[in-house]
């Protein structure tokens, strides 16, 4: 579910400063029900796409921001032709010498996967679920990378 990210290149006070503190929100997916995001998929997703723009710090100490993430809500259909899953991602950036909030915002991303993706309903809600992550984490990166910093 990553996202690469080669458009646009880290500013020099965002290359590696950036850990990931804490993901929360994500559910185990039930083999007989429709498709989710583990809390750990998410981390890893995350990781590896702040990573590819070069912001990724991995040691949680030695970063100089620490990323906050909450997965709130994601919404699937049930049914349907073209399947529409929207995640809602509340991302928060903290200062580890401050404590203080540099960015914060809740990010809502559709992603819809159509009967061409797949004939069958539950793989096209997987496939829109990770299209709705990867939509959403690229939102973040693309605010990240226009961030004022010190």
């Amino acid at each position: 579910m990553s996202v690469y990210s080669s458009q646009r290149t880290a500013p020099a006070s965002l290359k590696n400063a950036i850990s990931v503190a804490d993901v929360t929100g994500g559910r185990e997916t039930n083999p007989l029900w429709v498709s989710q995001v583990s809390s750990e998929a998410f981390r890893s997703a995350l990781e590896d796409s702040l990573a590819n723009a070069g912001v990724f710090e991995r040691v949680l100490s030695a970063s100089k921001y620490r990323l906050i993430a909450n997965l709130n809500q994601l919404e699937q259909p049930a049914f349907g032709i073209d399947m529409t899953v929207t995640s809602s991602i509340k991302y928060t950036v903290v200062d580890t010498k401050t404590g203080k909030d540099v960015y914060s915002r809740l990010i809502r991303a559709p992603f819809t996967a159509g009967f061409s993706d797949s004939p069958l309903g539950a793989t096209r809600v997987r496939i829109a679920t990770e299209g709705s992550i990867k939509k959403n984490i690229e939102m973040l990166i693309n605010d990240l990378l226009m961030m004022k910093t010190d």
